[in-house]
């Protein structure tokens, strides 16, 4: 009957101090979480080349704390604090950061049991620290975000948001980035939200050949706009006396007509099959929080004229930058959506890994060839187009500049999206500048950093 008991009271004390805290640990804004991280040596964060993204350190006053050396993945690491909670990857990851996760359940129940300090789990990432200080360094203080992938394997080499805050410094000064009418504590990368102009005709070229609506040599005219239920698309773009050109040079010309037409000619249900295969309106497993795109709003249906404006960027779409990046890189890998990701491999202090990312294919998107045919497009449009700013010495480069409309009154925001190098890529880039003006002369130059500092050794 001891021993009954004695296996009982050892059960229900795992349970709680292990299975259950755990489950605990991994809800933000949990205090529970911050108070271990005080008595805990939480696990540091590694950069692709073993550089320090976070460490724990002794505090003056005897108690740990969290140390970032890079600021610009403030948004990416998250933070860890009693007041604030617990977000980005300092959450998603707490149980390997914490020693919950990764280490020898009795040890971990004794350790709970005598106030020992734990030494948590290190997490390595894929992110390249040349790329992300080419990002963050082009970017500056503009409003906005850069994300950087490998469209072979889906690893994250650059991420950036801006405006930008210090986590070392949340318990200080959260309730004024609570209020702070930028938003900086707003991870834009993968949970900002806007309109993605340009950088859309990607998706409509795409979906355009591969549903058997167009070829890609499909020829057009634009002469006085395209008119729809009496709304007119005009020909902007369109060369002084070119009366006749193909696809690659409609897109390339950013020649919205062309593109509301192909819209409306393939109609609405294969415009959002095809927007849902690159990942819209889908939810996306991610290291972090990732929003979901938007086609429609909730309740909303298409009408031509809304087809039309939606098939050249503007409508109701509503993108995260990392749902451009991932289009981009769609292209670049021949078509199939590989599942985006931050962290590499979990660790132990000792460097035995615990868990390390297999790279997994989604779904095929559109079709070899037609990935094929609209990276042809991306090329014609750096080297002939609008996107002639992102070209790289020595490097075929694909891009599609974006020049969002907002509200009335507002400056456009600036977007770009870029392959590197187009006849077999390794860098998939997405830029947005809010309120910034043009694509092509304000995100191109800053995709061509990134990639610049990816490719150019």
């Amino acid at each position: 009957m001891l021993m009954l008991g004695f296996f009982a009271l050892t059960g229900g004390v795992v349970w709680w101090q292990v299975v259950r805290a755990e489950q605990l640990n991994s809800r933000g804004g949990n205090p529970r979480v911050a108070e271990l991280s005080v008595r805990t040596a939480r696990g540091t964060i590694f950069a692709a080349d073993g550089s320090v993204l976070a460490r724990t350190e002794p505090g003056p006053d005897g108690d740990n704390r969290r140390v970032y050396p890079v600021p610009s993945l403030a948004h990416a690491l998250g933070y860890i604090s009693p007041r604030f909670g617990v977000s980005g990857l300092e959450q998603s990851m707490n149980g390997y950061l914490s020693g919950e996760r990764g280490s020898e359940p009795l040890a971990r129940m004794w350790a709970d049991i005598s106030r020992e300090p734990v030494r948590g789990n290190d997490i390595v990432l894929t992110i390249d620290p040349r790329v992300q200080d080419a990002a963050s360094t082009a970017l500056g203080v503009r409003r906005g975000a850069v994300v950087a992938l490998d469209p072979r394997s889906g690893a994250v080499l650059a991420m950036v948001s801006t405006p930008g805050f210090d986590p070392a410094a949340i318990e200080e000064q959260g309730e004024t980035l609570l209020k702070d009418p930028n938003r900086s504590l707003l991870n834009r990368a993968t949970q900002g939200q806007y309109p993605p102009g340009s950088t859309f005709k990607t998706i409509t070229a795409a979906a355009a050949i591969d549903s058997g609506a167009y070829q890609p040599n499909a020829r057009f005219r634009c002469l006085n706009g395209y008119v729809v239920q009496g709304f007119v698309i005009a020909c902007k773009g369109v060369p002084a006396g070119m009366r006749e050109y193909d696809l690659a040079h409609a897109f390339a010309w950013s020649i919205n007509a062309n593109f509301a037409e192909m819209a409306v000619t393939m109609g609405a249900p294969a415009l959002v099959e095809y927007s849902r295969r690159f990942g819209f309106e889908r939810e996306m497993p991610f290291d972090i929080p990732l929003t979901a795109s938007r086609i429609l709003r909730q309740g909303e249906s298409f009408n031509d004229v809304l087809l039309a404006t939606t098939g050249f960027g503007q409508g109701q779409l509503a993108v995260t930058p990392m749902q451009i990046a991932l289009a981009a890189a769609v292209v670049a890998n021949n078509g199939a959506l590989v599942q985006p990701y931050l962290v590499e491999r979990v660790q132990t202090p000792a460097g035995e890994v615990l868990t390390r990312h297999e790279p997994k294919v989604i779904r095929q998107v559109i079709r070899p060839e037609t990935a094929a045919a609209v990276r042809g497009f991306m090329v014609t449009a750096v080297r002939e187009g609008f996107s002639g700013a992102a070209a790289v010495p020595g490097v075929e480069v694909g891009g599609k500049t974006g020049t969002a409309e907002v509200a009335d009154g507002q400056q456009t925001h600036a977007w770009f999206m870029s392959i590197a190098p187009a006849n077999d890529p390794r860098i998939a880039v997405a830029v947005i500048v809010e309120n910034a003006g043009q694509g092509a002369a304000v995100a191109a130059p800053i995709a061509q950093a990134v990639m610049r500092a990816a490719l150019v050794r």
